[in-house]
């Protein structure tokens, strides 16, 4: 399935994205860790599969990553003013690493656009445990049990604290669980959407 990679204007600052895909089922956002871009989801082959299975998929590169230039706001307001341009109505997103931690930021601030989350060996969830109680969307997390960048100890913090949260756990992966092993993470995915 061919992806149309595609630029927009967020106050002054070009964005990079690319779209794939119909959507007869909704739209699922895929976010990035710090040392990916949008063509690893490419790469993977994640992008078709969603795509394939009926969703729209949009990657984008956050401000100052990737070809996306650098914009002077919060990361959570930023996926906010995307998603309105693009008019995503209730998005699924997806979040590895830390744009993970950024998912919790727009969760707590943005609930109301979000369908789903998809939490993945997210960085930094001890500093917003007080707060996790207030995030009522499905959310899906996956988790390497190996991780030694983000301890397994978040994955299961988010599960207690998340009312409708589900764990996928991978015993013998690490931080790139989703990469190494991203049929059966895809696979995961797709359920979790599909059941939505």
């Amino acid at each position: 399935m061919t992806a149309d990679n595609k630029y927009v204007n967020i106050d002054g600052a070009m964005v990079h994205y690319l779209i794939s895909g119909h959507g007869d089922k909704g739209d699922v956002l895929l976010l990035h860790g710090k040392r990916f871009t949008i063509d690893d989801w490419v790469k993977y082959g994640i992008v078709d599969n969603i795509a394939e299975e009926g969703y729209r998929v949009i990657a984008v590169e956050l401000p100052g990553y990737g070809k996306s230039e650098i914009l002077d706001i919060s990361y959570e307001d930023f996926l906010m003013k995307f998603v309105s341009i693009l008019n995503i109505n209730k998005v699924n997103i997806v979040g590895p690493s830390f744009s993970g931690e950024i998912l919790i930021r727009f969760a707590l601030k943005y609930q109301e656009m979000i369908r789903s989350l998809i939490i993945v060996d997210s960085i930094n969830i001890d500093k917003y445990v007080d707060r996790l109680k207030e995030i009522k969307v499905n959310t899906l997390i996956i988790w390497g049990k190996k991780d030694d960048i983000a301890p397994y100890g978040f994955a299961t913090m988010l599960k207690q604290n998340i009312q409708n949260a589900k764990l996928h756990t991978f015993d013998d992966l690490g931080h790139t669980c989703y990469f190494d092993k991203p049929e059966v993470f895809t696979d995961e995915l797709i359920k979790f959407l599909n059941q939505d």
